[in-house]
């Protein structure tokens, strides 16, 4: 798994966590929720800014979401804002 597929899928599982939905991160990011269900599936990667509005949905930093994205799936533990 590439480390674009890595960010994609744990994104997934924050989505999940934080209980939002893709439209509401395609609302979030101005993107269609095509588009971000697309990326989510690792078909092309967000850009920083769209990490960051993403990081501000989830109430952390920029910098805890990736530590949590690009962890290998299945070692993630909870990191506090």
């Amino acid at each position: 798994m590439n480390e674009t597929e890595t960010i994609a899928r744990n994104l997934s599982g924050e989505l999940a966590r934080h209980r939002k939905s893709q439209s509401q991160l395609a609302k979030e990011l101005g993107m269609s929720e095509k588009t971000v269900s697309e990326r989510l599936h690792g078909k092309g990667a967000f850009d920083t800014d769209q990490l960051g509005k993403i990081a501000k949905l989830f109430g952390m930093s920029l910098y805890q979401l990736m530590i949590l994205l690009l962890q290998p799936i299945g070692s993630i533990t909870k990191v506090e804002p």
